[in-house]
């Protein structure tokens, strides 16, 4: 080729390389991974009921056999009853961004550096707050040390929460997870690559050095899978022993993964809109099924086979049968708006979803 199409060529390339970057966000560290910040208006009534809460939820979680749900706001921790009556709060130092239900009741949640161990609660009068709606069918780093310290939360006496417990970590975690047995949490800290196992009672057992920045973390019983939204991987450990086992890519824009019984694990690929099924051993792309308008959050019901999926740009949560050799659609209903986040009572099949664009939670079946 000719210096003079050299020349022409070597500036197309660069022309083309500062218009692919030239609106990239420069604000977030990890500028590559996708968040959800816009959903339309409404255009449908969300199905079952609705709660307002103060705030944005960033998640929730439906406690398993039991009425309530617990949210997790900026401020706090909300626990509400099955009507969205606000029954307990927990403030918090740093915004709480992930809850989850345990398996005997009870939730745990992660705010900042700090985990908190909510244990079931007892009584059913509340504080305040109503709901609105109306019901329709549907379906090793320096150990954290247990703390008692940080804000006073209320309960249905309005005293102290009894039982409550803040468990500290070296450092803010993003996310966190309770394998079905319920005898340990793992939890990622991004800035340092970890991933820490604590104990039933909040001691540090285990620091897995997890590489990159791990964000999103599922466990079943013998294995932990984590997400790193940056890199889009998905990389496995022994549960057992902390062992690094298999990674893989995990589409362009992996961002929540979810534990689907033994040894598989469903990746939601929130750039490509894509829901992707991992077997292990070895660890392998078994299904692979495109989900329009922007998924992010999910959780699986293993009684039903049921994978719902939270759609944030079409304000809807849809349910996928996992059975068969390919997802396929059995629900979909409306939802509130901005939907980041679903959990769902394995025993009851009841779903919560946390509407982030207007601050309120929906709860989906009797």
């Amino acid at each position: 080729m000719p210096r003079s199409g050299l020349l022409l060529a070597a500036a197309l390339l660069s022309l083309g390389l500062t218009a692919c970057t030239a609106d990239a966000p420069k604000s977030h560290r990890d500028a590559t991974v996708p968040t959800p910040t816009w959903a339309p208006s409404l255009t449908a009534s969300p199905a079952g009921t609705v709660a307002k809460v103060a705030g944005a939820p960033a998640s929730v979680a439906v406690e398993v056999g039991g009425s309530r749900t617990a949210v997790a706001l900026d401020t706090a921790v909300v626990v509400l009853d099955e009507r969205g009556t606000e029954l307990a709060r927990v403030p918090v130092d740093q915004p709480a961004r992930a809850v989850v239900a345990l398996p005997g009741g009870g939730f745990r949640a992660l705010a900042g550096a700090t985990v908190l161990n909510l244990p079931p609660l007892t009584g059913t009068s509340s504080t305040g707050t109503s709901s609105t709606g109306a019901s329709s069918p549907g379906p090793s780093a320096p150990a954290a040390a247990p703390s008692a310290s940080g804000p006073s939360a209320t309960g249905p006496s309005g005293g102290a929460w009894p039982g409550l417990a803040r468990w500290a970590l070296p450092a803010a975690g993003s996310a966190l997870a309770v394998p079905p047995q319920g005898d340990w949490t793992a939890v990622t800290v991004p800035d340092r690559g970890d991933v820490i196992i604590l104990s039933p009672t909040g001691t540090v057992t285990r620091t897995i050095d997890a590489g990159g920045r791990p964000t999103a973390v599922a466990a079943d019983d013998t294995r932990i899978a984590v997400v790193d939204a940056s890199q889009s991987s998905l990389t496995m450990f022994g549960a057992a022993n902390g062992a690094k086992q298999e990674a893989i890519r995990a589409g362009d824009g992996a961002v929540t993964v979810t534990a689907g019984g033994t040894g598989r694990f469903m990746v939601v690929d929130a750039r490509d809109g894509e829901l992707l099924v991992f077997e292990t051993g070895p660890v392998i792309l078994r299904q692979r099924h495109p989900v329009a308008g922007t998924p992010f959050g999910a959780a699986y019901d293993p009684t039903r086979r049921t994978l719902w999926v939270a759609v944030t740009q079409r304000n809807e949560i849809v349910g996928y049968d996992l059975s068969g050799g390919t997802p396929r659609e059995v629900a979909r209903h409306p939802s509130v708006r901005l939907p980041v986040a679903v959990s769902v009572d394995p025993r009851s099949g009841k779903v919560a979803v946390a509407g982030s664009a207007e601050g309120l939670v929906q709860r989906i079946g009797s």
